[in-house]
């Protein structure tokens, strides 16, 4: 199997550090997305391997209000996150509700056995099937799919059931339609109508979740992330990215 070649560099642009990766791609494209230790969130740029630093710094510059207003927000989300989790020092958030503190461990363990019974509910609706479930410990991404195996983000304990089941309705319409085209969406539609408000309530709470995270993980140090039991029926192939 060939290897793609990745070259990774750093720049500087308008006092913002940017990761570049040059890699086999058609386009250039930004990612945006919180960073554990700074308040500055990781700022991303993939681009072509033939892409030249001045061709790259104009694509920063065409959308440097974008990134201006996607970074100011990041900002504000933390403020408004650090507020929330003060205000909530000795609970979490379980299925979009505030409980008394849990560990991952049984945080996992409540996702894994209500997400396999959905999982079920909706593949034999869907008239698809998959082989394995598996909860993980994602940063990236709520969902992923590969051939017939279900992988599911240990974020997705913090966010209400409808959201859940949105994520698994979306990953198994991927054994189908293994991309994001019409027909992928209209499969999705048909089993979840509110998915667009359910994808960006999703979204718009990623920093709380996160914070979360670091929060349980530092509370338990010694936890090694685990996969939760894997099950019958689980599939797929591609995943939900998380970009702003």
């Amino acid at each position: 199997m060939k290897s793609v070649k990745v070259v990774q560099k750093s720049l500087v642009f308008e006092g913002l550090g940017i990761i570049v990766s040059q890699k086999p791609s058609k386009y250039m494209r930004i990612n945006v997305r919180p960073s554990r230790g700074s308040s500055q969130p990781i700022i991303k740029l993939t681009c072509p391997p033939n892409a030249t630093d001045e061709t790259i710094m104009e694509f920063l510059h065409t959308h440097r209000a974008w990134i201006s207003r996607v970074c100011d927000r990041f900002m504000q989300t933390r403020e408004n996150t650090w507020e929330v989790l003060q205000s909530h020092s000795d609970e979490v958030l379980l299925f979009g509700q505030w409980v008394s503190a849990l560990s991952l461990k049984e945080l996992r363990s409540r996702l894994h056995e209500y997400a396999l019974q959905r999982a079920n509910i909706f593949a034999g609706s869907m008239g698809v099937c998959f082989s394995k479930l598996a909860v993980r410990t994602s940063r990236t991404r709520f969902g992923s799919c590969t051939h017939d195996r279900l992988s599911l983000s240990i974020l997705l304990a913090f966010v209400p059931k409808e959201e859940i089941d949105y994520v698994i309705i979306h990953e198994l319409a991927h054994i189908v339609h293994k991309n994001h085209s019409a027909q992928f969406w209209g499969l999705v539609g048909a089993h979840c109508p509110q998915w667009k408000s359910l994808r960006q309530s999703l979204k718009s709470r990623y920093g709380l979740l996160i914070a979360l995270l670091d929060k349980l993980e530092q509370a338990s140090p010694t936890q090694a992330p685990q996969a939760s039991p894997q099950s019958r029926n689980a599939d797929i192939g591609s995943q939900l990215l998380f970009e702003f």
